[in-house]
Order: C-alpha cells, then sequence, then structure tokens
C-alpha cells in the first residue's frame, strides 16, 4: 500500500494488500489506462481539452496559497474515480496530512488508500546533496518500474533548486519525459518563487503540459487564477485562463469573470 523513500534513498515498504486474481483484468483495462485525467470542473477541464495527456509530464507552477496542492488531489481523485492506480511522492507534507487535506475538501481517499489504489510516499528532499541524488534515483527508478500504476504525481521538487542548480531540475523533468515515453504519466509541481524565466522557458520546452497559478488582486478581492501554458493535444486558444476558489467539502470551483468584477 503506502511506503516512504526515506533518507538515506530506500524505499521502505508498508503493508501490502492481497491483489485480486489475475483473471479479474479485463481487455477494457487498457483503454482505461490511457484516458484524459481531468479535474473535474467543467470550465478548467475545457481549457486542458478535456483533460491532461496520458503517457505525459506536467508541470503545475505556482505561488503559495495558490492552489497547486489542491490542484494535484484533484487531478489524483479524478483519476482514483475513473479506476485508475495512483502513487503519490510527499516532499511538503505527510500521508496523513494529505488524506485529511482531501478529506476536508470533499474527495475522500481513505478507502482507496486502504485498498491499495492509492499509495504515499513521503520523500524528504530536503536533506544533502548526495543523500537528494539517491533519494532521486530510486524514485525515476520506482516509476520506471512500476508498470501496474497509472499516475505518479511528486508534490514538490522545489528543494531541488535549493540544493542544485537550475541545469539539475531540468535533467530531472527530462528522465521523467523519458519515462512518459515509455508510458507513464506523470505530474509534478514547483513553486513560481523559486524559478527564472530562463528556467521556466525551458522547463515549459521539456513538458507535455504546463498549468501556471496565481494569486491576483481584482479590486479589493484576490483571486486564484489558473493559466494553461502549455497542453499537448489541445488548440491553444486567447480563453486559457479561469479563475477559481477552493471551498470546504467542494474543492476547486470556477469563479465566472462577472463574479469576481463584481
Amino acid at each position: 500500500m503506502g511506503a516512504e523513500v526515506d533518507a538515506t534513498g530506500a524505499v521502505q515498504p508498508g503493508l501490502e494488500e492481497e491483489q485480486p486474481p489475475a483473471a479479474v483484468e479485463e481487455p477494457a483495462e487498457e483503454n482505461q489506462r490511457k484516458r484524459l485525467i481531468a479535474v473535474g470542473v467543467m470550465d478548467i477541464d475545457k481549457r486542458l481539452g478535456g483533460g491532461l495527456p496520458p503517457e505525459s509530464v506536467t508541470l503545475v507552477e505556482g505561488d503559495p496559497d495558490a492552489g497547486k496542492s489542491v490542484m494535484i488531489q484533484q487531478l489524483g481523485f479524478g483519476a482514483l474515480k475513473e479506476g485508475l492506480k495512483v502513487d503519490v511522492f510527499l516532499a511538503e507534507s505527510s500521508a496523513r496530512e494529505f488524506l485529511q487535506q482531501m478529506d476536508s475538501l470533499g474527495m475522500s481517499t481513505t478507502d482507496y488508500y486502504l485498498l491499495g489504489q492509492l499509495s504515499l510516499y513521503q520523500t524528504n528532499l530536503r536533506v544533502d546533496r548526495e543523500k537528494a541524488e539517491r533519494i532521486l534515483r530510486h524514485l525515476l527508478h520506482h516509476i520506471e518500474e512500476c508498470d501496474d500504476r497509472d499516475l505518479f504525481i511528486v508534490d514538490s521538487i522545489t528543494p531541488l533548486l535549493f540544493q542544485f542548480d537550475e541545469h539539475y531540475v531540468l535533467s530531472f523533468l527530462a528522465s521523467c519525459n523519458e519515462l512518459a515515453s515509455q508510458g507513464r504519466t506523470i505530474i509534478t509541481t514547483l513553486h513560481s518563487y523559486a524559478m527564472s524565466e530562463s528556467l521556466r522557458f525551458r522547463a515549459n520546452s521539456i513538458v507535455d503540459a504546463h498549468l501556471r497559478l496565481r494569486i491576483e488582486e481584482l479590486g479589493d478581492q484576490l483571486v486564484r487564477t489558473l493559466e494553461v501554458s502549455k497542453i499537448r493535444g489541445a488548440v491553444k486558444t486567447a480563453k486559457n485562463t479561469v479563475s477559481f476558489n477552493v471551498q470546504t467539502g467542494l474543492g476547486l470551483k470556477s469563479v465566472p469573470i462577472s463574479k469576481t468584477k463584481a
């Protein structure tokens, strides 16, 4: 079920759930894994061309409290509801905090976690350079070897920018891109304040999808905004942004422009 990637870089095994008989698997499962990964909010999914493409790398970038974690939680929950298996690597929260936050947003994932459909890994990247490199090697190896998982989420890789230079972060994204070409679907988050414009431009050229979250002042209000900077397979339109808020028990909800201006 869950496990931890500790400071030594070793993956610590957790409890293993008994696997269902192989005969249960149906041919339709392979098609199921190819589905778009949607947020479940019509205005947002419309900007995504229906959802994130499978076998891709998505970078979710944002300011503090702009909604990065909620965005990836909503995407993960959407995947779980479609029957997909999700692995989440947590560098900024514990497994308990992750589950509690999702519960508070009306996205209960405890059953998925207990049944092994959702696995959570504690990934401490705030260590010295040697240990961080070892952890990342194990993380990438885990993604490469897990043929039975459908979506991998890394939240977040911001500590890498303080441990290494920008080239190392780009190298990590390039490794994820290579794994995507082998059939993996990966989402990772990064804080905007840690990124230079050069890094943003070069990262955007590597990933298949780039979502940028901001908090903006509109009149006397602070509004969260999602900009779809890039999405593979979706038609680029002038309306590539959407405003939203986060509601307890409901998760992400889009906010019409007319209301934000009111």
